[in-house]
């Protein structure tokens, strides 16, 4: 899982890590980056340097000092003043820099290791604007920071960590609360494009919302499809929850509005409706589902999309929320996922927030969106 991913972000921490452990720390840095337009002159040690800092001083005084009244100096005197183009570092300075251990990341030195990353980002399925904004994060994060030269992969690991879970978790969702908070029965829509999995993952549902004390029944109202009616029927059936079905092409609707009044009537928290697979570019689907939510007036609208699409999740999402306004996003198939760009596009650019993830077949296989989760299978 994330495996592309996570070896491009491995590559870049080791990458900036190396680059800045190979940077000198201590007084001899501190005289270099101060003599980069400069002949370099013979090098001494510390005590040698604070030596002849501290003689240099002692003989400005020396040399200052007031002549006496009997001296006779010339009205006027002519001295060729010699300039010293090396820059001066302060004793107080020095000293300082004995006892230090820092590194301060430059431009300079991790311009070019930002580059690679945004390369990277690009190879493992994320697309130009998620990656301009991370590398962008990540440049403000980390270049002029100083660091304890012992600790730089880790600081840096950290930093990364931080941009993707600012990214992640800039909008979030608590599906249970809202389900909690919505008077009942709660109408919940699902939507898609097609073979995303929605009745497998309604069914993963039912088994989530019964582990909280929620009752569920199931609208089978994906009628273009008889494969998707006897499919609900079956995992209703192996789930015990009723399944309100009508016979193949039927309205959707109708059937929807026949679930929403079965629940009234037997008292059951949530109505979850299934739908028919339709793409963003099929407009009289598209037109179909606005009805659907027009009449129904569902209280979650839940888009329900595959991990490994790459770039055309994020357009399928941006029309369905044009269409019907969306509230929350399942990933599904997130184990099948080996480049993981495509979640931080979908966090990122559709700013829709993700409710639930599918990381397998089984039923217990769909879990609450965690942020911190996701970036440590990517981080590390």
């Amino acid at each position: 899982m994330f495996g592309f991913l996570k070896d491009k972000i491995k590559n870049f921490v080791q990458g900036l890590t190396k680059k800045e452990e190979q940077k000198p720390s201590g007084p001899e840095a501190r005289v270099r980056e101060t003599e980069t337009s400069f002949p370099a002159e013979p090098t001494e040690s510390p005590e040698q340097e604070i030596e002849r800092e501290a003689s240099m001083i002692e003989q400005e005084i020396v040399e200052e000092k007031p002549p006496l009244p009997s001296e006779k100096k010339p009205a006027f005197e002519l001295r060729e003043e010699k300039r010293e183009l090396k820059p001066q570092i302060g004793l107080f300075s020095k000293i300082k820099g004995v006892f230090t251990n820092k590194i301060t990341i430059t431009e300079a030195e991790a311009g070019r290791v930002f580059d690679d990353l945004q390369t990277a980002l690009l190879e493992a399925d994320v697309s130009f604007d998620t990656a301009d904004f991370l590398v962008g994060d990540l440049r403000s994060r980390l270049i002029g920071r100083e660091v304890e030269k012992n600790a730089v992969e880790s600081t840096i690991s950290a930093e990364v960590a931080a941009s993707l879970s600012g990214m992640l978790t800039k909008n979030k969702i608590d599906f249970l609360e809202k389900v909690k908070k919505r008077a009942k029965p709660v109408k919940i829509l699902f939507l898609g494009p097609n073979g995303a999995g929605k009745t497998t993952t309604i069914a993963k549902l039912v088994v989530f919302l019964k582990q909280h004390g929620f009752s569920s029944v199931i609208s089978a109202s994906d009628v273009f499809r008889a494969a998707a009616i006897e499919q609900a029927a079956f995992h209703g059936e192996k789930l015990g929850v009723k399944v309100i079905k009508h016979t193949y092409g039927a309205d959707p609707t109708a059937v929807a509005f026949d679930a929403i009044e079965h629940a009234k009537a037997q008292k059951i928290d949530c109505v979850l409706i299934d739908t028919a697979g339709r793409q963003e570019t099929n407009f009289n689907l598209l037109k179909e589902m606005e009805k659907m939510n027009r009449v129904i007036k569902p209280d979650l609208k839940i888009f329900i999309g595959e991990a490994i699409a790459g770039h055309a999740l994020v357009e399928q999402v941006k029309k369905f929320n044009e269409t019907v306004g969306l509230d929350a996003i399942i990933l599904t198939k997130l184990d099948c996922d080996a480049k993981g760009g495509t979640s931080l596009n979908v966090a990122y650019e559709t700013q829709v927030p993700i409710a639930f993830i599918g990381i397998g077949q089984d039923y217990a296989d769909l879990r609450p969106f965690d942020a911190q989760w996701l970036v440590k299978n990517i981080v590390g």
